[in-house]
């Protein structure tokens, strides 16, 4: 038993390492897309596939058997923790584990496989010792593999080559997938939508801005189903580009999709980089996802890399703690939370503005407000609210707050604006601050954290503030491990414990 699980391990460990030397030249590339900084990604290629021939030689040499059972098992555990943390934050690389034999995305059947082999490490370490227990461990993780691998090859994945196609646009012009790539070379999302589609029509508006907004970094083509005159006049009514007509649906059901709006993202290889998206806030989330950039350097990274060319899991916890790693470093840049989004990012800060009337549309207010950066809370996707150029977006946090800071409660029914998910623009003269076009309100009990606790300019000042209770963005924040301080209401006496105020 211990003999044959040596010879699999080594068998796999030499194909991986042989498959990674004959496909060197997209290995950087592929150790790169885990976050890691890109000078590395050659010489941490080289290191691994030298890694992986050493340990299956040791393998299949007895003296060195258990040394080279080890070594796989802390290269395997470190796979592991690097696919973990990937996926944690959204990311899903090709694992590339087999070099250009089998390059697909990492996901739970990645770490089923993974653990397998790690038992199967673990037992010839051991030299055999409680097989019951190994035996056991071995089934649960072949079955999950098993399992997740049927459920996989029944659906439309990342990782496979995008099938073709060719198809006219509104103006008779004749595109394939080729061609979309040759006339722009940058990944490809293609959006599928239909004439009698509601949603579709919802989102469209939105796909317009999106073309505008990131036409040098992402190529959006949308297939409309239905006749060419019907494109036309939706190309026409949403100012859209790259607008394909299939007529016959056809194209959906060769992908596997079997509804509308739904979205697929293509890398420049024309291979499907992420899992369909189907509905609008997915389709928002692909777009995010396709825009993040690659290959930016932190403390994080930096020790997941070291950690991985030592190979040594024993050692990574106390060098991890003392290079400053922490699980906060891989928190996730976006979180779906209690019907809203909380995005880290860039964005417009309007907790303590006063406010001005627009002079050109009554049910508007100028308020003034600060550029911050870093976790916010809004009901808009984060890919809506993606700064671009001087475009900023309004959203919720406590960033700019301090231990004086106080929510004074309104109780009379005074104007009051509320900025929250409006657009704003960033001050020219000004970067730090933003000008945003908030919605009037008239009516309602409201709360501020401006005024500092001088209710008489509930009435004589336009505050930007909101209605009890807010926004559940102290719980949005608990839910990835963050703690915030809310502002304490004004204390009694001021007039404001008429009104509990609290944000969940």
């Amino acid at each position: 038993m211990v003999l044959a699980a040596r010879l699999v391990l080594a068998a796999v460990f030499g194909v991986a390492g042989i498959a990674k030397l004959m496909d060197h030249k997209r290995l950087p590339r592929a150790i790169v897309s885990f976050g890691l900084p890109a000078p590395t990604g050659m010489p941490l290629g080289y290191l691994l596939i030298s890694y992986e021939f050493a340990t299956a030689l040791a393998l299949v040499v007895n003296p060195w058997a258990r040394i080279g059972a080890l070594g796989a098992l802390g290269l395997l555990l470190t796979f592991c923790l690097a696919i973990m943390v990937s996926m944690a934050r959204g990311r899903t690389p090709d694992c590339h584990c087999f070099g250009g034999l089998r390059a697909t995305p990492v996901g739970w059947g990645t770490l089923a496989r993974n653990a397998l082999l790690v038992v199967t490490a673990g037992f010839v370490a051991t030299d055999g010792r409680v097989p019951w227990f190994f035996t056991g461990l071995g089934t649960i993780a072949a079955a999950c593999w098993v399992v997740l691998g049927l459920k996989r090859s029944r659906k439309v994945r990342p990782g496979m080559v995008t099938p073709g196609f060719s198809l006219p646009d509104t103006t008779g012009q004749v595109w394939t997938l080729a061609k979309l790539f040759a006339a722009a070379h940058r990944p490809l999302l293609l959006l599928f939508t239909d004439h009698a589609c509601s949603a579709c029509d919802a989102l469209l508006p939105q796909v317009a801005r999106w073309q505008q907004a990131h036409a040098d970094r992402l190529t959006i083509a949308i297939v409309n189903g239905g006749s060419s005159g019907d494109g036309a006049a939706v190309s026409r009514e949403y100012g859209l580009r790259n607008l394909l007509v299939d007529e016959d649906r056809m194209l959906l059901a060769t992908y596997g999709l079997t509804g509308t709006p739904s979205a697929l993202l293509i890398d420049t290889d024309q291979v499907l980089a992420a899992a369909p998206a189907v509905g609008s806030a997915e389709i928002a989330d692909l777009v995010t996802r396709a825009l993040q950039p690659r290959g930016r350097s932190t403390v994080a990274r930096r020790a997941l890399l070291f950690a991985s060319a030592l190979v040594v899991p024993a050692v990574f916890a106390p060098r991890a703690t003392a290079r400053g790693l922490t699980w906060a470093n891989w928190r996730p840049k976006q979180v779906k939370f209690a019907g809203g989004w909380l995005c880290k990012q860039r964005y417009a800060l309007c907790t303590k503005a006063a406010c001005k009337p627009s002079p050109s549309d009554p049910n508007i207010l100028i308020c003034r407000c600060v550029v911050e950066y870093g976790y916010s809370y809004g009901y808009t996707s984060c890919a809506e609210r993606a700064p671009v150029d001087r475009r900023l977006v309004s959203t919720f946090s406590t960033q700019n707050t301090n231990h004086h800071t106080r929510t004074m409660s309104c109780t009379s029914r005074a104007q009051w604006a509320n900025c929250l998910d409006v657009e704003c623009e960033i001050d020219p003269y000004n970067p730090r601050n933003a000008v945003c076009r908030c919605k009037s309100v008239e009516s309602g009990d409201f709360f501020t954290f401006g005024g500092n606790c001088d209710t008489s300019t509930c009435t004589s000042v336009i505050w930007s503030a909101a209605t009890p209770p807010g926004v559940p963005f102290q719980a949005a924040m608990e839910s990835i491990g963050l703690s915030v301080t809310l502002p304490e209401a004004c204390p009694t006496g001021t007039d404001n414990d008429d009104l509990p105020v609290y944000w969940p």
